[in-house]
């Protein structure tokens, strides 16, 4: 309620320590006595005298019990009001963390959809890797297969007659006369 530490309070209690100016007003106010009576080192209870009625006893005891529930009335309020500033500043806290939850389930989605992109272009490429060497596979015996025909019987089909048309025979046509 006054703004300090249960830490500085107790070393108040042991008189090791005197609050401030401006905790001793906020103390005495909230005591309903004034500052020089909380900082004065004597305890002076107020007495009654003799020749005081019994409605003045009982006015003096009322305005005591009116300064205790306006201090706690005041105590409430404060607490309250500290109550309603730690469940706001919760609300934000709660607030803060579900976004920063967001923000990160948002990138790792992005990651995730991303990796799943990377995964697919791999596959793909690994699909037109094998297409392009089987390809490259089918046109060399293709070549290789034109190459031995052409090599036997030439363009025209009929096989090679050799150099001025000497009759040179195919690879097919060799009589080795066995």
């Amino acid at each position: 309620m006054v703004g300090v530490s249960s830490r500085t309070v107790m070393r108040w209690e042991q008189n090791t320590n005197r609050p401030g100016s401006e905790e001793a007003k906020k103390i005495a106010a909230l005591l309903g006595i004034t500052v020089e009576e909380l900082m004065s080192d004597e305890f002076v209870p107020e007495e009654f005298e003799s020749n005081d009625t019994e409605q003045d006893v009982l006015d003096r005891i009322s305005d005591g019990v009116d300064n205790l529930v306006t201090g706690q009335e005041t105590i409430n309020d404060v607490l309250s009001l500290s109550q309603e500033k730690d469940d706001k500043r919760h609300e934000e806290l709660i607030g803060e963390i579900k976004s920063q939850n967001e923000a990160i389930k948002s990138t790792f989605q992005t990651y995730e959809k991303s990796l799943d992109t990377s995964k697919s272009e791999l596959r793909h490429k690994r699909i037109r890797t094998i297409i392009i060497a089987v390809t490259c596979f089918v046109i060399l015996i293709i070549v290789i297969a034109t190459w031995l025909i052409w090599l036997n019987f030439g363009f025209t089909g009929k096989g090679f007659e050799g150099p001025a048309e000497m009759g040179t025979p195919s690879y097919f046509e060799i009589d080795d006369g066995i």
